[in-house]
């Protein structure tokens, strides 16, 4: 009876060992898939936008030629055929070495649509426009109704990859878009050359595809064995096929795992694994979301998983290991040392690869603790990975003047506990209190189930910030004075009239001209007639309130506008700048260089239609002054 009992016991125990084994090997299975699947979708962010952020600098760059955009307008309202022909011509003539820098980096789709989605020009096919798209491109149809920039995952009837869509706009209106595309191969390019173990396939959403797609493409695709609802590209195939992988057998067993089918339904990232004559493979799903929000199909990445191969090897380890324990149990001691020595090794793979990744990784969990942060984000805001485990992470890097708000308003943080994803420029605090700006990306952490946290990646857009606020200054500002330039100073013009004729307060206009100023370019040249010219600029300058506004209007002319001065006021600050001047000449290697200022002056008029009526007036006053002998203020009201 007792053996009989010891045998019951010693059976019951190892049952135990056994599930309790098998459930410490599916955890840390879990773990590591969710942080490959985390990782994959890090690596399909900065992949886009990689791209994004060139389409942005590329359409920035376009814009700034307003004679492009006013010869697209001309091409799309010319009044017959030939006409619209040549000027589409002139158009890819201009344009053919931009695009040809495109081809170059990989982007071979370019093409320009009219505000309808009629194409005007492929530079793709140039032979090939005048085809309306808006029926089967909904991204079209949201940009007529949406005119700003969007990119993302479209079937189109030729063409299967990712669009980037920008509106042309003038004045005020869109007349039409740009759109630039890249191939799912160039991306899997790009995927490769950030993962370069991995292979990568793509599964397309089959009613999509097959209600848009015509022609050659669709000879390219062939049904997937995991699901019938989608679509494998065989291009992304054959290449897969050409790696040391074996992926037809890999397929197969995909196909068998349950529950796939249904997880592919959900739109949502999973990961899972298989195996293959006892090596581990990690299967990794990334949903590619279409211009429109829906699901357009998933990136579905394979690599050999030596730390899966592990785990599955070390569960049969430790059967038999358990086993002997039972029988022997002097050695559970060992075991369980060496069961905490496995985990603790597991721990630091996992930081290794979280400690790769350029970009900071952090996870909360629903109440705000901090669960994980990698290297980055310590290297990135100066705080160290204690502090960043002890403290309320959400107050320590994005609680800040600018964002004053708790953590369940947060939307990097809201969102994902939703269940939705976030994308967004943010600026979070750093250690020495200054402000970073970054790209952040937050997901739901999903165990069985349940969002049980938050997953945050962002990285570093400083470069981009400050490379934005020099072209926008660039812009703006004359580069010999640094004064506002002129189309800046007319901007600001327009605005102080709609502020006056609203508000009701007087403002006032002076127009500027030096008298023979000609006579310094010709008697001592040019680079002294700038020195005279910024010699003024800094005078002016003191004599100014913040409020006021000055401008180089072109050559020696300039203006000044008064915000909340009568014309009393204006014609006293015409006179001190004429007497400061007169008596302050410019010094210069060949001497000193007197000048004197011709100033017309006029106020708003809350009946004036435009700017132009009230610089015509200002130049008629400037006009009555030199006419009148130079060096003096004449006003025109």
């Amino acid at each position: 009876m007792r053996k009989g009992l010891y045998v019951l016991l010693l059976s019951g125990l190892f049952l135990l060992t056994v599930l309790f084994l098998h459930q410490v090997r599916q955890d840390r299975v879990q773990q590591y898939l969710e942080h490959a699947s985390t990782l994959l979708q890090a690596t399909y962010d900065a992949s886009l936008e990689r791209y994004a952020l060139a389409m942005d600098t590329f359409y920035a760059d376009l814009t700034r030629q307003p004679e492009l955009i006013h010869l697209f307008h001309l091409g799309v309202n010319a009044d017959n055929h030939s006409e619209r022909a040549l000027l589409r011509e002139e158009l890819y003539q201009r344009l053919l070495p931009h695009y040809q820098d495109l081809v170059r980096r990989g982007i071979s789709q370019w093409q320009f649509h009219q505000a309808d989605g009629t194409s005007f020009l492929r530079f793709h096919a140039p032979g090939v426009h005048g085809d309306s798209l808006a029926e089967i491109r909904p991204s079209l149809r949201r940009l007529q109704e949406q005119p700003e920039a969007c990119y993302g995952f479209e079937v189109g009837r030729f063409f299967i990859g990712f669009r980037f869509i920008q509106p042309l706009m003038l004045n005020g209106q869109m007349i039409g878009s740009m759109e630039t595309a890249v191939s799912f191969a160039r991306i899997r390019q790009t995927l490769a050359s950030l993962s370069p173990r991995q292979t990568f396939i793509f599964l397309l959403e089959r009613s999509t595809v097959e209600s848009v797609l015509v022609g050659g493409p669709q000879d390219r695709l062939q049904p997937a064995l995991i699901s019938p609802d989608f679509l494998l590209h065989t291009d992304s195939l054959n290449d897969a096929l050409n790696q040391e992988l074996p992926l037809e057998t890999l397929r197969h067993s995909l196909a068998a795992q349950p529950g796939i089918r249904q997880q592919l339904k959900t739109g949502k990232p999973f990961a899972t694994a298989t195996y293959h004559q006892g090596t581990g493979y990690a299967v990794a799903f990334i949903p590619v979301q279409t211009l429109t929000g829906g699901l357009g199909g998933y990136i579905l990445s394979i690599h050999p998983a030596p730390l899966l191969t592990g785990l599955q090897w070390e569960f049969y380890t430790m059967l038999v290991v358990s086993l002997l324990v039972t029988l022997l149990l002097g050695s559970m001691l060992l075991h369980l040392h060496q069961q905490r020595h496995a985990i603790l090794v597991q721990k630091y793979r996992l930081d290794a690869i979280g400690a790769a990744v350029g970009e900071g990784i952090y996870v909360l969990d629903r109440e705000g603790r901090t669960l994980y942060v990698n290297r980055a984000v310590s290297r990135l805001t100066g705080y160290n990975e204690q502090k960043l485990y002890q403290e309320n992470l959400h107050q320590l890097l994005h609680q800040h003047e600018e964002n004053e708000q708790p953590l369940q308003q947060c939307p990097i943080f809201s969102n994902a506990i939703k269940g939705i994803t976030y994308e967004g420029d943010e600026q979070f605090k750093t250690r020495t209190g200054e402000l970073l700006p970054v790209v952040v990306t937050s997901q739901p952490m999903i165990e069985r189930g349940q969002i049980t946290g938050v997953v945050t990646v962002f990285r570093d857009i400083s470069d981009r910030k400050e490379a934005e606020r020099k072209l926008k200054l660039l812009a703006t500002t004359d580069s010999l004075t640094g004064l506002s330039n002129r189309r800046a100073f007319l901007e600001r013009l327009h605005e102080e009239q709609r502020l006056s004729r609203r508000l009701g307060h007087p403002s006032s206009l002076l127009m500027i001209d030096f008298d023979h100023f000609k006579r310094i370019n010709d008697e001592y040249g040019h680079n002294t007639g700038d020195l005279v010219l910024q010699h003024f600029a800094s005078l002016a300058r003191s004599c100014l309130r913040e409020t006021d506004s000055i401008g180089r209007l072109g050559g020696e002319e300039f203006a000044i506008l008064l915000p909340g001065t009568g014309l009393e006021g204006a014609v006293q600050l015409a006179e001190r700048l004429r007497h400061l001047l007169e008596l302050t000449p410019t010094e210069t290697a060949d001497g000193l260089i007197p000048m004197t200022l011709s100033i017309g002056v006029t106020t708003l008029h809350a009946n004036d239609t435009g700017s132009s009526e009230l610089l015509s007036r200002a130049d008629a006053a400037l006009y009555q002054a030199k006419s009148g002998g130079r060096n003096r203020i004449e006003v025109r009201n």
